[in-house]
C-alpha cells in the first residue's frame, strides 16, 4: 500500500486531491497542490489526530456492519490502483463491502464539533458536502464499483449519524476524470494553475517565497490601488463587525442562543482556552429580520 505523504504518494492522483482539483476542498486549492505535487512546497503534516481518525473509522465500520447485515466489510482500508487513464491514479478507500459478486464503496467521516456539523445541516439533514462528493464519484470510477450506490456513515457529537446514499455518476465521473488528466498535464508542462483568493494559495506564496532580498519590487498600479483600497475596506469592515459582535454578546448575557423571534441569530459557545466564543447562524436569512424592524 502507498502511504499518504510519501513521495510516490505525492505523484499520484488520489481522491483525496480531486476535491482540490475541481476548486472545491475546503482545505486545499489547486494552486497549492500543483506546487505540493512539484516538491515546490513543503507536502501536507500529518494529522496530530491521524490515530484517532483511525480509531473512530473502526467504530464507525462496526456501526455500518450492524446496519447492514446483508453485507460484508473489509476489515480495513483497500487501496486500489488503476493505470486505465493515461496518468497515475488510485483509490484508497475506508471500507469495501461484498456481497456475492457485488462490490461497493463505504466511506466513514466524522464531525466532531458544532462547527464541523455546519457543513453536514442541522442534525444531518443536508447533502454530502462538495469536497466529499467529489471523493466518492472518483474513488467509484477508479474502484470501477458503480452498480451500487457508495455509503458515507457521518457522524457528529453526541454519537449523532447518517449513512448518505452516493450514486455513480458517469457523466460527472468522466468529466472529473478529464479534470484530473489536464491537472497533471500541467504538471509535466510546469504551468500552475492561476492564482486565486483562498487561504490555502495565499500561504503557498508565502511559502515560496521566505526569503528578504533589498531591492524593490515593481506592481502594477491598478493591483496597487486596489490593494491598498481593500486594505482600508477591510479594516474599517472588521472593526464595525467586532463592534457588532460585542452588542450581540452584551445583549445575550449568558444565555447559549440568541433569538430574533423564532429565528436563531447566534449561539455562544465554550472554547479551548477557557472562555466564550460567538457563532453567527449562517442559515438565517436577514431579509425575514428585516421585515421585523419598525
Amino acid at each position: 500500500m502507498i502511504e499518504p505523504g510519501s513521495p510516490e504518494w505525492l505523484q499520484i492522483i488520489t481522491p483525496s486531491k480531486v476535491a482540490a482539483i475541481l476548486g472545491v476542498s475546503r482545505w486545499e486549492s489547486p494552486y497549492r497542490l500543483w506546487h505540493r505535487m512539484k516538491g515546490l512546497v513543503p507536502p501536507e503534516p500529518p494529522a496530530d489526530r491521524f490515530d484517532v481518525g483511525h480509531a473512530a473509522e473502526q467504530m464507525l465500520a462496526e456501526l455500518w456492519r450492524i446496519q447492514n447485515p446483508t453485507w460484508q466489510l473489509s476489515r480495513g482500508e483497500v487501496q486500489i490502483r488503476n493505470d486505465s487513464f493515461g496518468f497515475p491514479t488510485l483509490a484508497t478507500i475506508d471500507g469495501r463491502a461484498r456481497r456475492g459478486a457485488l462490490r461497493r464503496v463505504v466511506e466513514f467521516k466524522s464531525a466532531r464539533t458544532l462547527d464541523d456539523m455546519e457543513m453536514w445541516g442541522d442534525d444531518f439533514t443536508g447533502d454530502v458536502p462538495a469536497d466529499y462528493f467529489a471523493q466518492l464519484q472518483w474513488q467509484m470510477h477508479v474502484t470501477e464499483y458503480t452498480d451500487y450506490a457508495a455509503h458515507l456513515l457521518a457522524m457528529g457529537p453526541y454519537f449523532k449519524h447518517r449513512t448518505y446514499v452516493v450514486g455513480y455518476e458517469p457523466d460527472l465521473a468522466m468529466l472529473i476524470e478529464e479534470k484530473c488528466r489536464t491537472f497533471h498535464a500541467s504538471l509535466l508542462a510546469d504551468e500552475p494553475p492561476d492564482l486565486d483568493d483562498s487561504v490555502p494559495t495565499y500561504e503557498c506564496v508565502r511559502q515560496l517565497n521566505p526569503n528578504l532580498e533589498d531591492r524593490d519590487a515593481e506592481i502594477d498600479p491598478q493591483l496597487a490601488a486596489d490593494f491598498l483600497d481593500a486594505d482600508r475596506e477591510y479594516r474599517a469592515l472588521e472593526a464595525e463587525y467586532r463592534g457588532l459582535k460585542t452588542r450581540i454578546l452584551d445583549a445575550m448575557g449568558n444565555a447559549r442562543n440568541g433569538l430574533t423571534g423564532d429565528l436563531k441569530v447566534a449561539r455562544r459557545q465554550n472554547n479551548g482556552k477557557g472562555s466564550i466564543s460567538l457563532y453567527a447562524n449562517k442559515k438565517t436569512p436577514t431579509d425575514q429580520l428585516r421585515e421585523l424592524i419598525a
